[in-house]
């Protein structure tokens, strides 16, 4: 009897993840349809950042992984720089190009949300 029970309790569980997970695939779907909006914006680039949030394989995130790499890029130009003031360089180290879009991506959101919060303080002003 207690196998039963618990198999219902783990289906009950299983459930309730799949639901959970069809409402947010449903608010995804949403804001992908609505073509001009701030929301929109996020939904396309919240796969960038969970991919970026994900895990690998030595424990770390991908994106403190990316960004200690272009840290020790830029230190060793850096030093370059100092040690051979005359030398040739080259160009300084960039980013990885997923970490500087999402970076980018984020900060234009920012700049947008803080935009629409204007623009609604402005209208119950004016209105």
């Amino acid at each position: 009897m207690t196998t039963l029970s618990q198999q219902l309790e783990l289906l009950k569980q299983q459930q309730e993840e799949l639901e959970k997970r069809i409402q947010e695939e449903k608010e995804h779907k949403k804001k992908l349809n609505n073509e001009a909006s701030i929301e929109r914006l996020e939904a396309l680039v919240e796969p960038i950042t969970r991919n970026l949030d994900y895990e690998t394989s030595n424990d770390m995130y991908k994106r403190k992984e990316y960004t200690i790499q272009y840290e020790c890029s830029m230190n060793n130009y850096n030093n370059s720089i100092t040690n051979y003031p005359n030398g040739r360089h080259g160009a300084p180290p960039k980013k990885r190009d997923e970490l500087e879009k999402e970076e980018i991506y984020v900060t234009l959101i920012g700049i947008l949300k803080k935009q629409d919060e204007r623009i609604k303080e402005l209208e119950k002003k004016l209105g």
